[in-house]
């Protein structure tokens, strides 16, 4: 194979990856049904001052749960609590992967 011929066929591969609505079903055609894609999509637009909402939240359902005993409000602050941890989680990714650096 000659460098022209090497060329194309990387030209050919490259453009795929520019269509970034493709590349977003391919990447997550072999997940469980793209959920995992569908998931980072969903955290895309969640910002640090959404993880400092959610975590006061949580304090303030861990304090009321302390002083009741009660528990439909400790199930609110444990489901609260993982989806804080969870966004958190997501946020640290993103800018560990440079996609937050403008927010």
């Amino acid at each position: 194979m000659n460098g022209r011929e090497r060329e194309e066929l990387l030209g050919i591969e490259r453009e795929p990856r520019r269509d970034h609505a493709l590349d977003a079903r391919l990447r997550g055609f072999g997940l469980g049904l793209g959920l995992r894609a569908r998931a980072w999509e969903l955290m895309r637009g969640v910002r640090p001052r959404g993880v400092l909402g959610f975590a006061l939240l949580s304090l303030g359902l861990l304090v009321a749960g302390l002083r009741t005993w009660s528990a439909p409000v400790l199930w609110a602050f444990s489901g609260c609590w993982a989806l804080t941890l969870a966004i958190a989680f997501a946020v640290l990714c993103a800018c560990a992967d440079g996609r937050g650096q403008s927010r």
